[in-house]
């Protein structure tokens, strides 16, 4: 069967996982960011017990798997009287995860501001809040956009796990089809074209948000 005919037959169910996959990215991502800036602010402000902490939770999400806090939230929140949806369990996973790493991006970017505006900030009554939220915080997204990029990309092609606990994105989609077609092959290239097109379409996304805020 011709590619054009495939995705002619089952170009709808292609498209409400494409749906899925891409709004899971969009939703997580932004819960990721935030987060990030939460732990970035708990390291800045919250002293040395703090930093600790926030090392800590680090050190636990980079260096584990990204299926193993799919399956802890997934498998463990229903025996805590939590029943929720497969796709909530797992956004909330990629978030935990994803947050770490944008945390460590985000403090980078930090370590770029010239520290003269700090003093500037203190020097006109500004709180540490005030401070965080009006200097540190513009400056650091706008620097941490290309990598930020990066880690987008990495949380969209990470939502593919999710089909491990059954979310109908893209490639459990493929599964779902293989197993009623026998026709893997077709599946999966299918799923391969549009990852690739939403990587791209991603990665231009962000080129362009660079141009427009980089300090002139």
């Amino acid at each position: 069967m011709s590619y054009a005919r495939w995705f002619t037959i089952y170009g709808p169910s292609y498209l409400n996982a494409l749906g899925w996959t891409a709004l899971t990215a969009v939703l997580a991502s932004l819960g990721a960011v935030v987060w990030g800036c939460v732990l970035l602010l708990f390291r800045l402000a919250g002293g040395p017990w703090g930093a600790r902490g926030v090392d800590a939770y680090m050190q636990a999400f980079r260096n584990t798997p990204v299926l193993l806090p799919i399956y802890l939230i997934y498998f463990g929140f229903p025996l805590i009287g939590l029943p929720w949806p497969a796709v909530i369990c797992g956004g909330l996973a990629l978030v935990l995860q994803n947050g770490a790493y944008v945390s460590e991006i985000l403090r980078g970017s930090f370590k770029a501001i010239d520290r003269v505006q700090f003093d500037a900030a203190k020097s006109i009554g500004l709180s540490p809040w005030h401070t965080f939220r009006k200097i540190t915080l513009p400056q650091v997204l706008v620097y941490s956009i290309p990598s930020l990029g990066n880690q987008v990309v990495l949380l969209l092609k990470d939502t593919s796990l999710l089909s491990a606990i059954t979310v109908t994105e893209l490639t459990m989609q493929a599964k779902l089809l293989t197993e009623q077609t026998g026709a893997a092959y077709e599946a999966f290239m299918v799923v391969a074209i549009l990852y690739l097109i939403l990587v791209s379409g991603t990665e231009v996304l962000f080129r362009v948000a660079h141009r427009a805020v980089r300090w002139r």
